[in-house]
């Protein structure tokens, strides 16, 4: 296989930021990487790398959530998208303090879609007559639609409120007031409902809101998507972003492989992403740091992927993380002059 990429999508550290001496389990994947391979910034983010990447330039600056909405069937686009603009709607939790909230690393939640589909239709009872309209995506995310706003406004991330605070990330610009108010009125109508109960009582952590983020203009529906020519990039992850790039590319999105020597056996198979997350890992290890989620990562992925280059049955691989790429060839581990480089281990190999 030529290329295997890895993002990790919800991962971004403070400027600066460190583990501490001691602190950081190791992950020896990316400290090769780091000492090795080419390190580049990537100003606009991993999904504009990933549209460039399938071949989709056009799509590099699109609003996540309009290629988002892509990976919705070509009815049920034209019907959620049918009133002009949509958002991401990211279940998150929220930590309350004595003047204001936070937000960590579980805050992103991650909802099995029987419940995304339970909280879709509770919203289209309580919010029937407003002009929006809320559908489940999968991978843990939902898809708004509602009147386009006169003027965009500014949205951020979840996993970048790591970098500022909830706060600082509010919608920002001249057509923020009327999503503020719709997000202030969802918070209303999720605190004491019914699902919210149940996830407290399995002791998991419940839904503040609707993190309302990534929107733009209604998409068009990609109606020519299964006309193109079967693609040889592989896709896997669970990302409702990814999704609708796969679509618009003509391919599909699978799972992520459990081993990813299978992937570099298939047939005919050129290139292929997969799309990680950080807090997923953090949810099902409630005893874990940051660091040790990484180390995870290094050790189920990225190290064998490692492996599989110096055996040469992998030309390149690639890892998108922190607004950086990582990259190294199979030749580059000859560079054996980067050993007098001092290379920091664990996270600050990321920054």
């Amino acid at each position: 296989m030529r290329e295997i990429v890895i993002v990790i999508r919800d991962l971004f550290l403070e400027p600066g930021s460190s583990p501490g001496e001691g602190a950081s389990p190791g992950a020896p994947g990316l400290e090769y990487l780091a000492r090795f391979g080419d390190k580049t910034r990537l100003p606009k983010g991993w999904r504009a790398w990933t549209a460039q990447w399938l071949g989709l330039p056009q799509y590099a600056d699109a609003a996540p959530a309009s290629i988002a909405a892509a990976a919705l069937e070509a009815a049920a686009l034209e019907d959620a998208a049918a009133s002009g603009a949509v958002w991401l709607a990211t279940p998150v939790h929220l930590i309350a303090g004595l003047t204001s909230v936070h937000f960590d690393r579980r805050s992103i939640l991650r909802l099995p879609d029987a419940e995304l589909a339970r909280l879709a239709a509770s919203f289209g009872e309580t919010f029937r007559g407003s002009g929006f309209d809320l559908r489940p995506l999968g991978g843990g995310e939902l898809l708004l639609s509602g009147p386009q706003e006169p003027a965009p406004a500014t949205t951020t991330e979840p996993a970048r409120m790591l970098l500022t605070s909830v706060a600082e990330s509010l919608p920002m610009g001249k057509g923020s007031r009327g999503l503020r108010r719709l997000s202030a009125e969802i918070e209303m109508w999720l605190h004491g409902h019914p699902i919210n109960g149940e996830l407290a009582r399995r002791g998991a952590l419940t839904v503040a809101t609707l993190w309302l983020w990534g929107g733009g203009a209604r998409p068009a529906v990609p109606a020519a998507a299964n006309s193109r020519a079967p693609t040889e990039d592989l896709a896997f992850g669970s990302d409702p972003f990814l999704r609708g790039l796969s679509r618009l590319a003509g391919g599909e999105i699978r799972p992520m492989p459990v081993d990813w020597a299978a992937v570099i056996g298939e047939p005919r198979a050129q290139r292929a992403l997969g799309v990680m997350e950080v807090a997923e890992l953090l949810h099902a290890n409630g005893s874990w740091r940051l660091a040790d989620a990484v180390a995870e990562i290094d050790r189920r992925v990225i190290t064998p992927l490692l492996a599989a280059l110096r055996r040469g049955k992998l030309e390149r691989l690639v890892v998108l993380a922190n607004d950086r790429r990582f990259s190294l060839r199979a030749a580059d581990r000859w560079r054996l002059w980067r050993r007098l480089k001092a290379v920091p281990g664990g996270l600050e190999a990321l920054a």
